[in-house]
C-alpha cells in the first residue's frame, strides 16, 4: 500500500465502524472459530460511485458500479475511481489484520508455503520394472514443468517490464509491472451512459485476472501435468 486513509478522508467514519464492528465480532466469536465476514470486505471510491471488495488479505474479489457513473465520475474519472476504490478496501483489509493479530486471532489466511498445493502423497512401489522406468520419467517430466514455471514466476516477479490485462470487452484495462498494479484506464469512445453493467464486469474480469496471476497455482495449473 502506498497511502493510508488520511485524515480529512470523509471515508474515515466508513473505517471506524468497520473497525469496531470487527471488534465486536471478535468478541462474540468463539476462539476455536474463524472470525466471519472477512471475505468480502468493502471499500467505496470517495465520491461512492465504485465499490471494490476485497478478502482478507487485499486480493481483489469483486466490484460494483453505480448506474448513474457517467455523472458523478464520468469516462474520464471511472478509472481512477476503482482504483481509489480497491486502494480503500485494501487498507480496510490492512485494519482487519492488525485487530485480529492484536486480539491473537488468525483469519483464513493463504499458508506461508504457496507450493505445498504441488505435493502428492507417495504412490505404491511399482512391481513392474517397467512401470517403475515410466513413473521415474514422469516424475523428471513434472520436475522439469515445475522448474520451468517457478523460473517464470520469478522472472514476471522480479521484472518491471509493464503489461496489460484487459477485460474481455477491452473497456477496462489494468497495466501491471511484475505482479504490481501500476494503473487502470478505460476505453472512453466504447462507453457509454447506459454501460455501467458492462464496463463493471469488465473491471471485474480484468481485476479478477491480475489477482490470478499472483498466485502460484494458477501458473502451474497451466504448466504442470499431473
Amino acid at each position: 500500500m502506498k497511502r493510508t486513509i488520511a485524515p480529512n478522508d470523509p471515508r474515515l467514519s466508513d473505517a471506524r465502524r468497520f473497525a469496531e464492528h470487527l471488534q465486536h465480532t471478535i468478541a462474540e466469536t468463539p476462539r476455536d472459530q474463524s472470525v466471519g465476514g472477512l471475505d468480502r470486505i468493502p471499500g467505496a471510491d470517495a465520491g461512492d460511485t465504485v465499490t471494490c471488495y476485497v478478502d482478507v488479505r487485499g486480493e481483489f474479489v469483486d466490484l460494483s458500479l453505480r448506474s448513474d457513473w457517467w455523472y458523478t465520475v464520468g469516462p474520464s474519472g471511472v478509472a481512477s475511481a476503482v482504483l481509489d476504490a480497491l486502494a480503500f478496501a485494501q487498507e480496510k483489509s490492512l485494519i482487519a489484520m492488525a485487530i485480529l493479530e492484536r486480539h491473537g486471532r488468525l483469519a483464513d489466511v493463504r499458508q506461508e508455503n504457496p507450493y505445498t498445493f504441488l505435493h502428492t502423497p507417495d504412490a505404491p512401489y511399482p512391481a513392474d520394472p517397467e512401470a517403475e522406468i515410466a513413473e521415474a520419467y514422469a516424475k523428471i517430466r513434472r520436475t522439469v514443468a515445475i522448474v520451468d514455471a517457478a523460473d517464470r514466476i520469478s522472472r514476471m516477479h522480479d521484472t518491471a517490464q509493464q503489461r496489460i490485462v484487459a477485460g474481455p470487452r477491452g473497456l477496462f484495462r489494468v497495466t501491471m509491472a511484475g505482479f504490481e498494479l501500476q494503473q487502470a484506464d478505460v476505453d472512453q469512445g466504447a462507453l457509454s451512459a447506459a454501460d455501467a453493467d458492462l464496463l463493471a464486469e469488465d473491471a471485474r474480469e480484468a481485476l479478477r485476472q491480475a489477482t490470478r496471476e499472483k498466485d502460484p497455482r494458477y501458473w502451474f495449473s497451466r504448466e504442470v501435468k499431473a
